[in-house]
């Protein structure tokens, strides 16, 4: 699945990409106002996207 808001969502399975999708739905349903959306959407990519990759100067 290809998302020009997430892009790394074409890296997940396609089970796993309409699990995150119907979370943003359920999200924006519950959340109310504008701003209670954002944070929960918020939460849903931080727990759904890949960690980036450390810049090539970071050594672990």
């Amino acid at each position: 699945m290809y998302s020009s808001a997430f892009p790394w969502l074409s890296r997940l399975t396609d089970e796993e990409a309409y699990e995150f999708l119907d979370q943003v739905i359920r999200a924006a349903q519950d959340a109310g106002p504008h701003t209670g959306f954002l944070n929960a959407l918020d939460v849903l990519v931080d727990q759904h996207s890949p960690a980036p990759a450390p810049p090539h100067e970071v050594i672990p």
